[in-house]
């Protein structure tokens, strides 16, 4: 949910996508004329017009915004005191020019996220801007509890819908390519954030999410499909600037090898775009026969959860373990080798199911591995590769011990004993490009650090709160079973209430950050939870803003931003104690310093929090060790003002390096 005052900063995501739509505004279905795009044809990709579209397209038109407000969604008193309409957006999608859709208008409406979580996206029909056909195809209306965070009617106002559908649509769940590979659609359509033109009232600049419908041309890749336009998935590594010069090698390495990611972006006739995953045909049919069982046992879950609101269930249900969307993996493809390849070259703290195209290499550089796997697979003749180096110094370059503690005490291997079970598999993928996999056997250090969640309601009250994606947790306190499930105070105090879950005995108090925990585990009272780990399938996000700041000024420089960021005096310090420490370590004389902002962690670590709080503030520490002072500046990060109002939930952390 947009609270007022949120931290809003410009970001920039890692989603290797250019160019903004358009302009053109719908008013009440009557389009008005829309400004040219400032794009070059030969940069970017732009929907195709009405007159090149073929006769077989399902809509006429493209994706533009609509100025007015359709008033689709249900607002509160909570909402209005939060602004949540500055927020809500609303696009035409083109017009159904045939079968039982005929002349419809598709709407994509958006609002911002609840709680802790991702921006919601409907799908909607209309022909006179009054009425609408809601887009339904799981069923969600009738199927989950009208309460329920994931049933639209939680959110849209049922007097505005005449009936649910399944909406015709140009993107299947599902796209078959050559032989073994297939590609399966993710949830959500791709979106930016792009300034409304207007200011909330604190003066703040209102973002608002956009299509993306422009991509470049370097990024196309031949279609499947008549009415999908594919491109891939493009990476941007930056340029480095103050780096030392071993992290400027590995950033060579990647900027000429690594240009290109196996997600594939599907444009649909009207520019509207959403992103597969590149898999087997086979983890896809995998995939599919568990889907229906995994969605009986998550309607079962969430009416356990009615029960266990109305006191009419002892225990807090258990839901299902998540079920992911499959990508490229392997496992044990040839004695010798690692046990599991997965996404290579991975990040401290995000994950992917996508994994990278490799550049620069060709069918003379590999060396095929006789095995039975579906596709064949490959490694580099040449055991000194950069490539291979830079998988070396990914999961590596730590000292010996630190590399033991997080990987059951095995020692660390030289660079020639990694290299002889293959750590990199390559592959060639439906449009023949080179894919590389990396081993996933040895633990990566880093990962989300300290992520610490402070919870403040209004009055004492039971919350329960989960990640709504695969977390892999090195620490937990308490321990996370299902959730955390703690009464909270005002004051912020939490009581555990699975304390049957956590072993206190386990708890290492020497370690830093955590000299607090064995005690207030033993009387049972926590001032915050707090957890480390990585997220399984989400991209760390990227952000082009921030400041360069000396070392011996780091202690002042986190006072000052993190109280123009919203922390109370008692949080800011929690996390300049912890994070300061951390940051020295490097020992460096230079710091790039930026903050990732509660709408990018929303999108980046959703979670669920039952009952939902009305305002949160969520700030994640992200800095890099510089060897020397860039000459080129960065543009200072802003931070809107952040006011609490009623049930609150704040949360800090950073990235481990």
């Amino acid at each position: 949910m947009v609270k007022k005052g949120f931290s809003w900063l410009v970001v920039v995501l890692l989603v290797a996508l250019v160019a903004s739509t358009a302009g053109g505004a719908y008013y009440l279905g009557q389009r008005s004329s829309s400004k040219t795009s400032s794009k070059q044809t030969d940069v970017s990709i732009s929907p195709q017009s009405t007159q090149e579209k073929s006769q077989e397209s399902l809509f006429s038109g493209s994706v533009k915004k609509i100025s007015q407000d359709l008033g689709l969604f249900k607002i509160t008193d909570v909402d209005r005191e939060n602004d949540i309409s500055d927020y809500i957006v609303y696009y035409a999608a083109g017009v159904f020019l045939r079968g039982e859709f005929k002349d419809y208008t598709r709407i994509l409406a958006i609002r911002p996220s609840e709680g802790p979580g991702p921006s919601l996206q409907f799908i909607l029909a209309t022909k006179d801007y009054k009425t609408y056909l809601l887009d339904d195809p799981e069923n969600k209306t009738t199927d989950y509890p009208e309460s329920d965070w994931d049933n639209p009617y939680m959110y849209i106002d049922k007097s505005k819908i005449s009936k649910t559908v399944v909406l015709d649509t140009e993107h299947p769940k599902t796209i078959s390519l050559e032989k073994p590979y297939g590609l399966i659609k993710e949830g959500s359509v791709l979106t930016k954030f792009e300034k409304k033109g207007q200011k909330d009232k604190n003066g703040n600049d209102i973002y608002q999410d956009a299509p993306i419908t422009e991509f470049e041309k370097t990024q196309s890749l031949k279609s499947t499909e008549k009415q999908l336009a594919f491109f891939a998935g493009i990476t941007d590594w930056g340029n480095g600037e103050g780096y030392s010069d071993t992290e400027k090698k590995a950033l060579e390495i990647r900027k000429k090898y690594l240009h290109s990611t196996t997600l594939v972006h599907a444009q649909d006739s009207t520019g509207l775009t959403y992103s597969y995953i590149l898999t087997t045909q086979k983890d896809i049919n995998e995939y599919l026969s568990k889907l229906s069982n995994y969605e009986q046992d998550m309607i079962t879950y969430k009416k356990q959860l009615v029960l266990f609101n109305e006191k009419k269930l002892k225990e807090y249900p258990k839901s299902p373990e998540y079920l992911s969307l499959p990508g490229m993996k392997m496992t044990k493809p040839l004695a010798g080798f690692y046990e599991t390849y997965e996404s290579a070259f991975p990040g401290a703290c995000g994950g992917s199911q996508s994994t990278f195209i490799v550049d620069s290499v060709n069918d003379e550089d590999m060396e095929i591995v006789i095995s039975s796997t579906p596709y064949p697979l490959y490694f580099l003749k040449d055991n000194n590769h950069p490539l291979y180096k830079l998988a070396y110094q990914t999961k590596a370059d730590i000292d010996d011990e630190t590399y033991k503690s997080v990987n059951d005490g095995k020692a660390k291997p030289t660079y020639q004993e990694y290299i002889a079970k293959h750590p990199l598999l390559f592959f060639k993928d439906a449009w023949g490009r080179w894919g590389v996999m990396g081993e996933f056997d040895i633990k990566l250090m880093g990962g989300c650090g300290k992520p610490v969640i402070y919870l403040y309601p209004d009055k004492s009250t039971d919350i329960h709160i989960s990640f709504m994606t695969p977390v892999t947790l090195d620490t937990q306190i308490p321990i996370y079973n299902n959730g955390w499930l703690v009464k909270a105070q005002p004051d912020g105090v939490l009581t555990d209430l699975q304390p049957q879950y956590t072993d206190c005995s386990k708890i290492d108090s020497s370690k830093f950050g955590s000299e607090y925990a064995k005690k207030a585990c033993h009387n049972n009272t926590y001032p915050y939870l707090y957890w480390s780990g990585k997220v399984v399938e989400n991209n760390y996000p990227k952000t082009n803003e921030g400041w360069i700041v000396e070392q011996k000024d780091l202690k002042n420089f986190m006072n000052e931003k993190l109280k123009a960021i919203g922390l109370t005096k008692k949080e800011s310090g929690d996390m300049t104690s912890y994070w300061t420490p951390k940051m020295k370590e490097k020992n460096a004389p230079y710091y790039q310093v930026s903050f990732l902002t509660t709408n990018q962690m929303n999108k980046f670590i959703p979670m669920k929090v039952d009952p939902l709080p009305s305002s949160v503030l969520r700030v994640f520490l992200d800095y890099k060790a510089l060897s020397k002072k860039p000459t080129v500046s960065i543009k200072p990060q802003r931070f809107n003002t952040f006011v609490r109002h009623g049930f609150t939930l704040v949360e800090w952390g950073g990235l481990h390096k």
